[in-house]
């Protein structure tokens, strides 16, 4: 395992940013082949690349599959583009740090090998950039997902997203639903026109008053419609210790290797 801290000045961004990766360099004892499969991960609301890495076990994950984690900072911007303000996040998770990280370490450039996913409002961006940046990213998973933050603020006022925080990340709660902000229109319409998607995981605790019901709504009208999605809700809350528990199943569904196995290296 090697673990390191990649700092460049963000072109997106217009400043200084920051990336913790993690690479299966010995695979538990033998060597992991490269270039290696990549997992892009997006932290929440409040939440950033050392809490991520310190609650959630993606150097066990990252050995146990054989895939490389690049977890990158989100600082409450809902993954979402701001020209006017120069601090482009989608551009940033999509393009410019994929691109940065393989032309520095040995990765994959294959889609099928680059995965996107996160947890709540990093659950939102992983939907939003996924499908977005559906030529980079093959699978996608979404672990408690805030698909309608508005949604959010309306049955829970306490949940840290005001009208006024909200309407200047997305223009307004009209502009939120008309553009691909608005998850189920973006993907059932995606659909509908055949055209190339990622394939799919959402997870969601069923005692998650936060998003369980605007979770399980998306997933059922996906599949209502034919939309291939794969959708797990067990009992938990919208926290650390649910997506822990969640952790073998994502990299799972995104790697290919069954829960609770390890990664098979075979060298030439």
């Amino acid at each position: 395992m090697a673990h390191m801290k990649l700092e460049y000045k963000s072109a997106a961004l217009t400043r200084g940013v920051s990336l913790e990766i993690f690479l299966p360099t010995d695979g538990w004892g033998a060597e992991v082949p490269f270039p290696y499969r990549t997992l892009y991960f997006l932290p929440g609301y409040s939440g950033d690349s050392d809490e991520i890495y310190t609650y959630l076990s993606m150097r066990r994950q990252s050995d146990l599959k054989g895939v490389a984690v690049v977890i990158v900072n989100g600082d409450n911007s809902f993954y979402v583009d701001h020209p006017r303000r120069n601090m482009n996040y989608s551009t940033f998770v999509g393009k410019e740090v994929v691109e940065m990280t393989r032309k520095l370490l040995p990765l994959s450039h294959k889609r099928e090998d680059t995965y996107l996913a996160g947890v709540s409002m990093g659950g939102y961006g992983t939907l939003l950039n996924g499908m977005r940046y559906a030529d980079t990213f093959g699978r996608i998973a979404a672990m408690s997902p805030a698909i309608d933050t508005y949604e959010v603020h309306e049955n829970q006022p306490d949940a840290g997203f005001s009208i006024e925080l909200l309407d200047n990340i997305f223009g307004s709660r009209e502009e939120f639903l008309a553009g691909d902000t608005n998850l189920t229109k973006t993907y059932l319409d995606a659909f509908e026109k055949k055209e190339l998607m990622p394939e799919v995981y959402v997870t969601c605790g069923r005692q998650d008053r936060l998003v369980y019901e605007q979770d399980k709504r998306f997933a059922e009208e996906l599949q209502k419609a034919g939309v291939p999605i794969v959708y797990q809700e067990s009992d938990g809350d919208h926290e650390t210790d649910f997506w822990e528990g969640k952790m073998d199943a994502v990299f799972s569904f995104l790697t290919g290797i069954p829960e609770g196995s390890r990664n098979k290296i075979v060298l030439p």
